[in-house]
């Protein structure tokens, strides 16, 4: 029941619910039960299994404009994907002029660039499907659904060069290497690899964020360096959050196995473990009670937050929807729950965090937020 009732609720948020089902997403929050004080545990439960008992089709019609439905849903969402309850929270509207601005900015898109070994320069975007580029036996095609792809024609004698692709802020791209790896390419990152690969390792270095599927060769082990890390696998699914901006670099593993290495220090890691490293104190962890899924939630164009603070969340928005954002007053330090999509446009992820009091100010492509 609770996942029928987040795929209901993800539907409204992105406006694709009949009217029956708003009209069940709409009586639904109307009767959640609020009170003044935070909850027990007890009562967060029994208020979550209340929530969802009333997801039944009882068509009803009401008035409520487009960005208060984003704002309900939203609450909804928050309650039902992780049992929390947002109690005694005053909501204040968003000034007229910044809605005006929020509503322009618009969510990422597919947008790189790539970078040959002879320092030419291709713009992803504005190519044309097709092949763009021969190099040594490899041809280099935009495939018809926007992706990157090298497909081997001539057996390459030795490796001839390297090939950059890099996203900007608000721009995100896939690429299917010439071993047949596949790899997401999150907003503002960047990865250069060989062409082909050596005989005896495939070695690539990642700036930023990735998501990686691995094809399997016992014979070339794949090594990604991303900042002071090194990643080894034989053939994975795993992601690498190593965004300079961010206080730990994150290698997430979803398949298969993986070393990660800084310094001397070295861990391995099973499904589901995430190595943790700390570039301040050099100090290399691994943590076992993680939802992997979360880590690789952008890949699949959603924003998901597990027990997050304002500033975490809105470093993954500004490199996602191309702004800046800088901080006056004392910000809360209180924390988020809950799934939010790409595709919305800023002023519907706005609509959302406003429930928790995050106001907001709009000047050019810089986003002041102010505390209390």
């Amino acid at each position: 029941m609770e996942k029928n009732a987040a795929n209901l609720l993800k539907k409204y948020l992105s406006g694709q619910c009949t009217p029956e089902e708003k009209a069940i997403v709409e009586d639904w929050y109307l009767q959640l039960p609020f009170q003044k004080n935070a909850p027990t545990t007890e009562q967060i439960e029994a208020s979550h299994e209340e929530v969802l008992g009333r997801l039944n089709p009882r068509p009803k019609t009401r008035s409520i404009g487009y960005l208060k439905h984003i704002a309900i849903a939203a609450s909804i969402l928050l309650c039902v994907g992780l049992g929390l309850v947002l109690f005694n929270k005053k909501i204040e509207p968003v000034p007229a002029v910044a809605i005006n601005k929020l509503e322009n900015v618009l969510p990422g898109r597919n947008k790189a660039t790539l970078t040959l070994a002879d320092g030419s320069v291709i713009d992803l975007d504005q190519a044309l499907t097709g092949d763009l580029s021969k190099q040594n036996g490899i041809v280099i095609r935009k495939t018809e659904d926007g992706q990157l792809e090298y497909v081997i024609q001539d057996k390459p004698d030795a490796i001839s060069g390297t090939n950059t692709i890099t996203t900007p802020r608000g721009g995100r791209y896939q690429v299917s290497l010439p071993d047949g790896t596949k790899v997401w390419l999150n907003a503002a990152s960047s990865l250069t690899y060989p062409y082909p690969f050596a005989k005896n390792e495939r070695s690539v270095m990642l700036q930023g964020e990735a998501y990686f599927e691995v094809a399997k060769d016992k014979q070339r082990p794949f090594k990604v360096t991303a900042n002071q890390q090194m990643v080894e696998v034989l053939g994975t699914h795993f992601n690498i959050n190593a965004y300079n901006d961010e206080p730990l670099q994150k290698t997430t593993l979803l398949e298969g196995a993986v070393k990660v290495a800084v310094g001397g220090n070295e861990v391995k890691l099973k499904p589901g473990e995430q190595a943790k490293f700390d570039p301040a104190n050099t100090q290399l962890l691994v943590d076992k009670n993680i939802d992997p899924d979360q880590y690789v939630a952008w890949k699949n164009e959603v924003f998901a937050f597990n027990n997050e603070d304002l500033k975490s969340i809105m470093r993954q928005i500004s490199r996602w929807y191309d702004i800046d954002v800088v901080y006056k007053g004392k910000i809360t330090t209180e924390k988020y729950f809950g799934e939010i999509p790409r595709s919305a446009n800023l002023l519907e992820v706005f609509k959302i965090l406003e429930l928790n009091r995050v106001h907001v100010q709009i000047s050019g492509k810089t986003m002041t937020i102010t505390g209390n």
